[in-house]
């Protein structure tokens, strides 16, 4: 289970100038992001990319590389300035996953270790996390707090980090801070590389939220040292909304050449703990079968509904394993795969037996 900080340590400032409930953005602009998946291993590389789109406004926030089995994390802060970028690069180096990043948005206690590549899946050890595997996981950015300069130009970064370690000693720094983040300024993606500079076609758009953040939060419990949580950062409230948000009971992805070299990624946020299973039921249809040609309708052949399990945080799923389930998978080149009935076997996230809260992606 995750360490969670207590809410003592942490004065709050609270506003009803933001959104009570929080929405899954339109736009891909908020104050929440998400990154369903990035992968770190063998020769795929995964780039990694925050923006703040707002011209006025500075924003710092916290991102989160979260490992596959039961989210276990490796945080830091970035720092932003009006119309600002911040970008990464995960890959496997020599059997370890390392994080590198040469940006001016990082902290200077940690830029020069960005630099020359930081060891995630030894950062997390250290904190006291066991069991992880961080050749697969997920990203989160968090809302910490927003400066209104007032202005397009420039801001020193060395003011922003002032601003950040007033925070954290519990002072509101300056009165140009507004209270939460806006939902209209952060955006990010990730996309993938092979080490040999050859760039996947693949660009996945972070999912971003809005209305999540309400409140500005000082105190160690946004230092760098601590685990990041939606309890501590956004509120338990919040956590239960995104949840909410993400449940689901059914998807549907198409599939070609029998599913060769397809991958369905499911990615269950905010569980947290190890040996986590998922039930499920999968029906494959056949489109290239059976055309009713004058009312242009296609069906299936033989759909074939089975029941079976996920593990993990993050779980990847290979589109021919289930298209060798069929009674005859060479009839299945080119249709349809529906994931149903997804249901948590353990307590985690909004209870066992319930749907289960996710993103599904197919890569």
């Amino acid at each position: 289970m995750k360490k969670l900080v207590s809410f003592v340590a942490a004065a709050m400032i609270s506003t009803t100038a933001f959104a009570d409930t929080a929405s899954m953005s339109k736009d891909g602009l908020g104050d929440f992001l998400l990154a369903p998946v990035y992968f770190a291993k063998d020769n795929l590389c995964t780039n990694v990319t925050v923006y703040n789109t707002n011209e006025t406004k500075s924003i710092i926030a916290k991102v989160a590389f979260r490992e596959q089995i039961a989210s276990n994390e490796v945080d830091f802060p970035i720092f932003l300035s009006p119309g600002d970028v911040w970008d990464g690069k995960v890959c496997q180096v020599n059997g370890d996953v390392v994080l590198t990043s040469n940006d001016d948005s990082n902290h200077p206690a940690i830029k020069n270790v960005l630099l020359q590549g930081k060891d995630l899946t030894a950062q997390s050890k250290a904190a006291g996390h066991t069991n992880i595997d961080f050749t697969t996981g997920y990203i989160e950015v968090y809302p910490i707090a927003e400066f209104d300069e007032h202005s397009t130009n420039k801001v020193q970064k060395s003011v922003l980090v002032k601003r950040w370690d007033s925070l954290i000693a519990g002072k509101i720094p300056a009165n140009t801070l507004r209270t939460g983040v806006d939902g209209y300024s952060l955006a990010g993606d990730v996309s993938f590389e092979q080490k040999n500079g050859v760039s996947n076609t693949a660009v996945l758009p972070m999912i971003a939220f809005k209305g999540t953040d309400d409140k500005v939060l000082t105190g160690d419990v946004i230092a760098y040292g601590n685990d990041t949580s939606p309890e501590v950062l956004l509120g338990a409230q919040k956590k239960v909304q995104l949840l909410e948000l993400m449940q689901h009971k059914t998807s549907a992805f198409n599939y070609v050449n029998g599913g060769k070299d397809q991958y369905i990624v499911f990615t269950y946020p905010f569980g947290y703990t190890d040996d986590q299973v998922r039930k499920f039921s999968v029906t494959v249809r056949d489109m290239e079968e059976n055309k009713d040609k004058a009312q242009n309708v296609v069906f299936s052949p033989v759909p074939v509904t089975k029941s079976n399990y996920m593990k993990n945080e993050v779980a990847v799923i290979k589109v021919s394993d289930l298209i060798a389930q069929t009674k005859n998978p060479a009839m299945y080149q080119k249709g349809q795969i529906q994931i149903k009935d997804i249901t948590n076997v353990n307590n985690v996230q909004l209870g066992a037996g319930k749907n289960a809260s996710f993103i599904a992606t197919l890569v």
